[in-house]
C-alpha cells in the first residue's frame, strides 16, 4: 500500500486509520477499472426527405411525409466489451433520445422521446454465451440503427418483424462455420418486461441457427446461410401464437467488391389473418475505398396493421426498389442520398405509387 508523507502524518495524529485509507485506495482502483473496461459510443442522424406527399410509416420512423429537415434520432451506448475467457461478463446499455425514439415503444406508453434501445448482461458458462435483459431479435436483416444499415429507409421486411424482446438468449459456436442460439422472452413485442395477457406465464421461443460453406464446397465456399423464428403473442394479447420466420442466403463475393444477400420474411398469424410474405435482394458494390452503391428489391404482401395504418398496410402487390449512394466526405461521419420508389395493387383502379429521395449525414463517435 503506497501513501504519500501527508496521510502518515495524519496518520500517526490519529486523524485517519491505516485501514480506511486502504479501503479508499481499494474503492478508487475498482472504480477506475470499471471506467477503464466501460466505453462510450453512439451517433446522431440527420436527414432532408422530400416524396410525393403520401404518409408512408415504416420508411423513417420520424416525420413521414414531410418535406423537410429532420433530427432523427441521438444513440448514446455504454458498453463493457465481454473477453475470451471461459467466464467472462459484460453488459451493453442504449439510449434513444429524439423524434424517432417513439417507434422503438420499448416504453409502457410506447411515445416518449427517450426510450431504452437495449439493456442487457452478457455471460459465459462452458462456452455457452448467455444475454439476459433486453436485446435486439433474433430475425432480420435491418435493425433500428441508422448507422447498422446499409440505406437510410427500412425494408417492408424489417416493418413486419418483431425487434425487441426482454428475456434470456443462449448461443453456441458449434464449430467455425456453426452458431445456434435458442432463448425464451416474455412477448413478441419490444414493450420492456412486457406481458402476454392473462397470468403472463405464456412465453415467446426463440432460434437461429447460422451455417458457413466450407472450402471444398467450391465457388459457393463462404456463402452463409441463415434461419431465425420467433414464436409467441404480443404484449397483452393471448391466444394462438403468431409465428415469425426468416431466412437469409449471404454469398461471398463471387465479382470483385459486389455482396450479395436474399432474404425472406414470413409472418403466420395466431388470429388466422391471412400470412404476411416479403422477399428482398440486397446488392453492394463498393466504387472505391470512400463509395458504395447500395441497391434493395423487395416483393410481397402485408396483411397486418404493422405499418400503424398507413399505405403499407393489408397491402397485395408490393414492390419497392431503393437506391443509395454512401460517400465519405468526412472523418466519422456517414453521408449517403437515395431514391425509393414503392408500388402496391388496388383492386379497381390504376396502382397506387409512391415514391421519395432523402439525403442522411450520421456522425459516429
Amino acid at each position: 500500500m503506497k501513501m504519500n508523507k501527508w496521510t502518515m502524518g495524519l496518520a500517526a495524529a490519529g486523524v485517519v486509520t491505516l485501514s480506511s485509507v486502504a479501503q479508499a485506495q481499494d474503492a478508487a482502483a475498482g472504480a477506475e477499472a470499471l471506467a477503464a473496461s466501460t466505453t462510450l459510443s453512439g451517433y446522431v442522424s440527420t436527414g432532408y426527405k422530400f416524396n410525393n406527399g403520401s404518409t408512408t410509416a415504416g420508411y423513417f420512423r420520424a416525420d413521414q411525409g414531410r418535406n423537410a429537415f429532420s433530427l432523427d434520432v441521438v444513440d448514446l451506448k455504454l458498453s463493457s466489451a465481454q473477453g475470451d475467457g471461459a467466464m467472462d461478463t459484460g453488459y451493453t446499455v442504449e439510449l434513444w433520445m429524439g423524434p424517432a425514439a417513439s417507434d422503438i415503444a420499448t416504453g409502457d406508453a410506447g411515445a416518449g422521446n427517450v426510450e431504452l434501445m437495449q439493456a442487457n448482461i452478457d455471460l459465459r458458462i462452458s462456452g455457452i454465451d448467455l444475454k439476459i435483459g433486453q436485446f435486439g431479435t433474433v430475425v432480420g436483416n435491418e435493425v433500428y440503427n441508422y448507422n447498422e444499415n446499409a440505406l437510410y429507409t427500412h425494408s417492408y421486411g424489417f416493418a413486419v418483424e418483431p425487434t425487441h424482446h426482454t428475456g434470456l438468449l443462449a448461443s453456441y459456436t458449434v464449430s467455425d462455420g456453426l452458431q445456434i442460439s435458442v432463448g425464451v422472452a416474455n412477448t413478441t413485442g419490444p414493450e420492456t418486461n412486457g406481458n402476454s395477457a392473462g397470468n403472463g406465464s405464456s412465453k415467446t421461443i426463440l432460434a437461429s441457427v447460422s451455417y458457413t460453406l466450407p472450402s471444398g464446397t467450391g465457388a459457393l465456399a463462404g456463402t452463409e446461410l441463415y434461419y431465425g423464428l420467433v414464436s409467441g403473442n404480443a404484449t397483452g394479447v393471448s391466444g394462438d401464437d403468431d409465428e415469425y420466420h426468416y431466412a437469409s442466403v449471404t454469398l461471398p463475393e463471387l465479382v470483385a467488391n459486389l455482396t450479395i444477400q436474399a432474404v425472406w420474411d414470413h409472418v403466420e398469424y395466431g388470429n388466422a389473418v391471412a400470412d404476411s410474405n416479403v422477399a428482398g435482394l440486397y446488392l453492394g458494390y463498393s466504387l472505391n475505398d470512400d463509395t458504395t452503391l447500395n441497391v434493395r428489391y423487395e416483393v410481397g404482401n402485408i396483411n397486418s396493421t404493422a405499418l400503424l395504418g398507413t399505405w403499407a398496410d393489408n397491402a397485395d402487390g408490393l414492390q419497392s426498389l431503393t437506391i443509395g449512394v454512401n460517400h465519405k466526405v468526412w472523418e466519422n461521419v456517414t453521408s449517403r442520398i437515395e431514391y425509393r420508389n414503392d408500388t402496391k395493387d388496388v383492386a379497381g383502379s390504376a396502382d397506387d405509387a409512391n415514391s421519395v429521395v432523402a439525403v442522411n449525414l450520421i456522425y459516429s463517435f
